[in-house]
């Protein structure tokens, strides 16, 4: 595993979570694409506006508990959870993959995979 991708992996992460856009800005490539399974996000602006998108009452966190890497590429599986606002309680939790592609060390893209299994196939390939 690449140590400086799984660093930028989990830096992305954490930023994510953390819906700072002056901890996320700095690490989003200018041409930026966030793909969920509703809509593509291009763009660091729109990146920005997914990153602080909130729920009533549900903060959405990922968690992953791996992260593989294949040169400036990562897979991180765990979960997206949903927490309660104001307090640690999840109250909804899923698997999830994020895979993320970096260059020159920013994010230049960010994938969900709702179907784990395949997008660690996919990312075997």
């Amino acid at each position: 595993m690449s140590s400086d991708t799984a660093t930028l992996a989990e830096s992305a992460i954490e930023a994510i979570n953390s819906r700072d856009p002056d901890r996320i800005r700095p690490l989003l490539a200018d041409e930026v694409e966030i793909t969920t399974g509703r809509a593509v996000h291009r763009g660091p602006e729109a990146a920005l506006a997914w990153a602080q998108k909130e729920y009533d009452h549900l903060v959405r966190r990922y968690a992953p508990d791996e992260i593989r890497c294949n040169g400036e590429r990562a897979l991180a599986l765990g979960s997206v959870q949903y927490v309660w606002s104001g307090g640690e309680e999840v109250a909804d939790s899923s698997p999830i993959a994020l895979e993320l592609e970096f260059g020159a060390g920013l994010l230049r893209s960010l994938r969900l995979h709702d179907d784990t299994a395949a997008a660690l196939l996919a990312f075997r390939e």
